[in-house]
């Protein structure tokens, strides 16, 4: 899968070369990148943690979007995936990136170091990272998105809020922490 990924990186486009600077700092910015997307899919959490450090900004909003089955939801919930937060997924942030692929430690890392007005990025059907988060039932990044400002009341492309999805789903509702953290919010929007 690593081959895969890395292979996908390397393939996007670059400039056409025109502007020599330019695309010295293209090809910086997207060795950069793909050396941070492969650190989280790796889990090396030192490697991550140092780039975040050196690279702030140009990390926590760097996307990459993942090969057709290479990334995917686990099956015992990939049906309420599609469902609820549509089919594709389009670009990824690390953040979103980390909490699909169970890499929670790494996740907080990258939300330690995400800007404020970048702890909602949308993907795919308008999906933010607190909606991938209750849908995986990762109550410990649904906590620290919250507690990081993660607005619960957004709406996706389908129509569903994160509190809506939780009260759509039994499966879901069956979650006694992430219904606690929700709730504590105290902005329901039935």
């Amino acid at each position: 899968m690593i081959s895969s990924f890395v292979k996908h990186l390397s393939s996007r486009t670059e400039l056409d070369g025109s502007n020599d600077s330019l695309n010295a700092v293209s090809e910086a910015t997207e060795t950069l990148t793909k050396e941070f997307f492969t650190a989280i899919q790796e889990q090396d959490t030192e490697t991550v943690r140092r780039l975040l450090v050196d690279h702030k900004t140009d990390l926590t909003r760097a996307r990459f979007k993942p090969e057709p089955q290479s990334v995917r939801f686990p099956a015992e919930i990939e049906r309420d995936a599609y469902t609820l937060l549509g089919a594709y997924l389009g670009p990824l942030t690390g953040l979103q990136f980390s909490i699909l692929t169970g890499r929670d430690g790494i996740a907080k890392d990258i939300l330690d170091s995400t800007f404020e007005q970048d702890v909602d990025a949308r993907f795919g059907s308008g999906n933010t990272a607190l909606h991938l988060a209750v849908l995986l039932g990762a109550s410990t990044m649904v906590l620290a998105l919250i507690e990081r400002g993660a607005e619960t009341t957004l709406r996706n492309k389908r129509g569903y809020s994160v509190v809506v999805m939780v009260l759509a789903d039994e499966d879901m509702s069956d979650n006694p922490d992430i219904l606690r953290l929700l709730e504590s919010t105290g902005k329901e929007d039935k």
